[in-house]
């Protein structure tokens, strides 16, 4: 299948989940990747939990009406990428985000998405970074074969305040983890201070792709001030084989001040770049 374009229903917070999607589809981007946070103004992965199909039946009436297809299902279990982690200490906590999986899982494969987006879990100070990382690969070979068994792919995002916040630790996460991908976004490697070259050998573990422009003091910039060539990174992402979706993930929230740049523009800007680039 020819790689497609997908942008982020959270890129426009300010909306309704609906509206989010017919904006999208105004910005003429084919498919749509599912924001799900607790607490966020979309889709609430609490609801999804309580009735897979009911929310599965509200993606789709929206898919359907802007026109779009689902590309990747991108959740949280809690509030922000701290509360209810896939690499939470507490057994219990960790069999109720297993539960609310299953429901998500359910959910994604019901609005007819190519995978699901995980968090790769966060350091907690009582465990230190190697053990955080290493309760993470544990978890993780709990939640790759339930997506499997539903046909979905599954991926994990490494970000910034993360156990993955290195391109080195990325590669060892999803190598210790079979069947795991990469959700693989240079954002947050150049943000954290790793030049693009470092994050190159991560394009053969891209299930997904996130682009957007970013530089050594933002992880998100403007088309101006972002250092990211994404005239040689796009070409590496299909010469590496890859064969999924490139996610248009421009978004509007306080965290690293990701308010700053126009969303709209920035979008159609790089929107207009990769679809030159994968023609």
């Amino acid at each position: 299948m020819p790689i497609a374009l997908t942008c982020t229903s959270f890129s426009f917070p300010l909306l309704s989940f609906e509206a989010s999607l017919r904006a999208i589809a105004l910005l003429e981007i084919p498919r749509f990747d599912i924001g799900a946070h607790e607490g966020a103004t979309h889709i609430q992965p609490s609801e999804v939990e309580a009735s897979p199909g009911a929310v599965g039946d509200r993606i789709r009436r929206a898919a359907d009406d802007a026109r779009l297809t689902a590309s990747d299902f991108f959740p949280t279990f809690g509030h922000g990428f701290r509360d209810r982690p896939v690499n939470v200490p507490d057994p219990a906590t960790h069999t109720a985000n297993l539960r609310r999986f299953r429901a998500i899982v359910a959910c994604a494969r019901y609005v007819g998405a190519a995978g699901i987006t995980l968090l790769p879990g966060v350091i907690w100070d009582e465990l230190g970074s190697e053990r955080s990382f290493a309760l993470s690969v544990v978890r993780l070979r709990e939640f790759v074969p339930i997506a499997h068994d539903a046909d979905l792919r599954l991926s994990i995002e490494a970000h910034l305040e993360s156990v993955a916040e290195s391109p080195g630790s990325a590669a060892e996460l999803i190598a210790a983890v079979p069947g795991l991908h990469l959700t693989l976004d240079y954002s947050h490697f150049v943000a954290g201070g790793h030049a693009a070259e470092s994050v190159h050998p991560l394009l053969t573990g891209a299930g997904h792709f996130h682009a957007r422009q970013a530089n050594a003091s933002a992880l998100q910039a403007g088309r101006h001030d972002g250092t990211l060539d994404f005239d040689d990174i796009i070409p590496r992402l299909v010469r590496a084989g890859y064969s999924g979706d490139i996610c248009i993930e421009y978004t509007y929230q306080d965290w690293r001040e990701c308010w700053r740049q126009d969303v709209v523009s920035e979008s159609i800007l790089l929107r207009d770049q990769v679809r030159r680039l994968i023609a």
